[in-house]
């Protein structure tokens, strides 16, 4: 009970830690945009190659923990997290028959319909959250100078 209090509790610039969160993603985006993929495809293949290079991503985000803190962590993470974010979304938006379709109606009663595949809503969200833990905490751990003129 005293656990379950303490993460109600909690605000979300606590609960959008970026080491913790880059962590998530990494082992996350590792297993299952990487790993997984390249054992079900043939060497070689486009999927293949795509989940290879996922690896690379997956250095980038276990670099980014290892090597900063404070404020430049928070800021690659926000970075990073926004830009693989982006990436995904654009994706979707221009490939063929892509996941991500936005219609509008420019007559009245301007009906505007907006449908995202299923499958996207978990890399979104893991990204999204890891680039909001990164603008959470963009200025962490620096200190205002102050002349004394």
């Amino acid at each position: 009970m005293n656990a379950a209090k303490k993460i109600l509790d909690a605000n979300v610039r606590s609960i959008l830690n970026p080491s913790v969160w880059l962590l998530i993603v990494a082992v996350s985006h590792t297993l299952f945009g990487s790993l997984v993929p390249m054992m079900q495809a043939e060497p070689g293949s486009d999927e293949f190659i795509s989940a290879s290079y996922g690896l690379v991503i997956a250095v980038v985000l276990i670099s980014i923990y290892v090597f900063t803190q404070d404020a430049p962590m928070a800021r690659m993470t926000a970075v990073v997290g926004a830009a693989v974010f982006s990436w995904i979304l654009m994706l979707s938006l221009i490939s063929e028959g892509g996941d991500f379709q936005l219609t509008a109606e420019l007559s009245p009663p301007f009906v505007y319909k907006f449908q995202l595949n299923i499958e996207l809503a978990p890399p979104l969200l893991l990204w999204g959250l890891l680039a909001t833990s990164g603008f959470l905490h963009w200025n962490t751990g620096e200190t205002e100078e102050t002349s004394t003129e």
